[in-house]
C-alpha cells in the first residue's frame, strides 16, 4: 500500500474505535433498561466490525477491472435489492420508514450498498462517456440519470431524504469532473429547487424538521427537543467534556443518542477537543483521498476514488451539521461511529475499494 492509503486505514480505524467506545458509552444504560444487558449494542457493533473488516478485505483483494466491467449489473442489482423493501414479508418498517430487507439472520438496508454500487456505476460511465461528455452533449446524460433517478425515487418512497441528496451530491461532482460545463451543474441544481420544496414543504414531518431548524424553541417538547438536547449536550461539554462515561443527555433524554447523534455525545463526554479529533482523522481522510485520486493511472480510478471519498465524507459533514443544528435533522449516521450493522460494513467496503484502488495504480507505477 502507498503511505495516503496506510494512513487512510490508520484514520479509519481510529474512528472505528471511537465509535465502539462511544457507542457502548451512549447505549450501555438504555440497553440494560430494554435489553437486560448493558453491552448489547456493544457486542453487535463489535460483530459489524468484524463482518465489515471480512467485507473490506475481500473487496481490497478484488480486482477494480471487475467492478468496471459488470458496474451495469451492480446498480441494477441494487435498484432490485431496494425493490424488495416493499415486498410482504421480506421488506421491514421501523420508525415509520421501510428501508430494512429480512432474509433470516440478515437484515440490512439497500440504500447503503445502492449508494457504492452509484459510484461503481457513475465512475465507470463517465469514463467511457468522457470525451462527449466534454463536448457538451446533455442527452449523453440520460441514462445515468435515469438509474440514478431511479434509486433516489425509491429511496424518497421509503422515505429516505438524506441517502436521495448524499447519492445527488455525489453525481453532479463527478458529472463535473468528467467536464461538464459548470453552468449546466447549476441549471441541473436549480431545476431540482421545486422538487426540493414540493418534498420538503409537502410532506408535514420533513416541513417540522425545518420549522425546528429555524427555532426549536418554539416546540421544545415536540419538534425542537432533540435538537436543544444536542445543544444541551455541546454546552455542558464545553472544551474539555464532562468524561467519557458522564453523560446525562444519553439518560433517556437524547434521542439516537448511540447513532444519528452520537457526535453529540462525543461533545459532552470529550468535549470541543474531542470532536476536533474526530473531525480532524476525517479531514486525514479527505487529504489521503486527494492524494490517492492525484495517483491515479486513468479516469476511471480518479472518478471512482473521488466518488467514494466523497460518500464517506459528504454524510459525516452532514451528521456533524445536523448534530451542531446548522442544518434540519437528517438521519444519517456518522461514517464508522454511529452505530448499524449496514452503515459500518458498506462504509468498510468503501474503503476496500479504495485500497483496491491505490493497488491498482501502485502496481502500474511500479510495473
Amino acid at each position: 500500500m502507498s503511505l495516503p492509503s496506510r494512513i487512510l486505514f490508520v484514520a479509519v480505524y481510529l474512528l472505528v474505535s471511537v465509535g465502539i467506545v462511544m457507542t457502548y458509552s451512549a447505549s450501555s444504560v438504555y440497553a440494560e433498561q430494554v435489553y437486560g444487558n448493558s453491552m448489547y449494542f456493544l457486542i453487535r457493533q463489535l460483530i459489524f466490525v468484524i463482518i465489515g473488516t471480512f467485507f473490506m478485505i475481500l473487496t481490497a483483494m478484488s480486482p477494480i477491472s471487475f467492478w468496471k466491467k459488470h458496474s451495469r449489473e451492480v446498480i441494477l442489482f441494487a435498484i432490485l435489492m431496494m425493490m424488495m423493501v416493499f415486498l410482504p414479508g421480506i421488506g421491514r418498517e421501523a420508525g415509520g420508514a421501510r428501508r430494512w430487507v429480512n432474509l433470516g439472520p440478515v437484515n440490512f438496508q439497500p440504500v447503503e450498498f445502492a449508494k457504492i454500487a452509484a459510484c461503481i456505476y457513475l465512475s465507470d460511465y463517465m469514463t467511457r462517456k468522457i470525451k462527449i461528455i466534454k463536448q457538451g452533449s446533455l442527452p449523453i446524460l440520460i441514462p445515468p440519470l435515469l438509474l440514478i433517478g431511479g434509486v433516489c425515487g425509491l429511496s424518497l418512497l421509503q422515505p429516505d431524504l438524506g441517502s436521495a441528496v448524499i447519492i445527488f451530491l455525489v453525481m453532479s461532482v463527478l458529472v463535473f469532473m468528467a467536464g461538464i460545463k459548470l453552468r449546466y451543474v447549476f441549471l441541473g441544481i436549480s431545476a431540482l429547487i421545486p422538487v426540493f420544496y414540493v418534498l420538503v414543504a409537502r410532506v408535514p414531518y420533513r416541513l417540522s424538521r425545518v420549522t425546528a431548524y429555524l427555532n426549536p424553541w418554539d416546540d421544545p417538547q415536540g419538534s425542537g427537543f432533540q435538537i436543544i438536547q444536542s445543544f444541551l449536550a455541546f454546552g455542558m461539554g464545553g472544551i474539555k467534556g464532562v468524561g467519557l462515561g458522564q453523560s446525562t443527555q444519553k439518560l433517556f433524554y437524547l434521542p439516537s443518542s448511540y447513532n444519528d447523534f452520537i457526535f453529540s455525545v462525543i461533545g459532552e463526554e470529550l468535549g470541543l477537543i474531542g470532536m476536533l479529533f474526530v473531525m480532524f482523522l476525517y479531514a486525514v481522510i479527505f487529504v489521503c483521498g486527494v492524494r490517492m485520486a492525484e495517483n491515479a493511472r486513468n479516469d476511471h480510478e480518479r472518478l471512482l476514488t473521488t466518488s467514494l471519498v466523497l460518500l464517506i465524507l459528504f454524510q459525516a459533514l452532514i451528521n456533524m451539521l445536523v448534530a451542531t443544528g446548522l442544518i434540519p435533522t437528517k438521519g444519517l449516521p456518522l461514517p464508522f461511529v454511529s452505530y448499524g450493522g449496514t452503515s459500518i460494513v458498506f462504509n468498510l467496503m468503501a474503503v476496500g475499494f479504495l485500497m483496491s484502488l491505490d493497488r491498482s495504480s501502485h502496481q502500474r507505477r511500479s510495473a
